[in-house]
């Protein structure tokens, strides 16, 4: 894979209908990571969405397997994973749906059909961030 380029970045892409044209990516948050990385380090914000990518891809791997052996725990712990630091590089969106698919997976009676619905639409959020950072990680998973 090669590394992002922060200009390649894509701040005016929106969800679908299902996340009420929220963007995909917080411009602001990744304003407030290139202050904190300065003229110090110009580099970091293409690092940390190169980390997120990488992790990210190995966590929604996770959670499809763990979804197709019905382990909800092991779901909610990817999803826990993959919260923090969807919204440390400003997917907030995905991040909320990330908190949504924890909370649910770890519900002891939560019907099958209702995490996979959860999994499916984290899958299609997670494609359109990917695509907004000039990845295409999601289509490995």
């Amino acid at each position: 894979m090669t590394s992002p380029d922060a200009s390649s970045f894509r701040f005016d892409a929106t969800h679908g209908p299902d996340m009420e044209e929220a963007p995909v990516l917080d411009e602001a948050t990744f304003g407030a990571l290139q202050e904190l990385a300065g003229d110090d380090d110009p580099d970091l914000v293409n690092e940390l969405v190169e980390l997120f990518l990488d992790d990210s891809k190995v966590r929604m791997g996770e959670i499809r397997s763990a979804l197709d052996a019905g382990d909800g725990e092991r779901v909610g712990r990817a999803a826990h994973a993959l919260k923090s630091s969807s919204a440390n590089i400003g997917a907030l969106a995905f991040s909320g749906l990330c908190a949504e698919l924890e909370r649910t997976a770890r519900r002891d009676a939560t019907p099958p059909s209702e995490l996979e619905e959860l999994v499916d639409r984290a899958l299609r959020t997670y494609g359109e961030v990917c695509e907004a950072l000039g990845d295409d990680a999601a289509d490995a998973v």
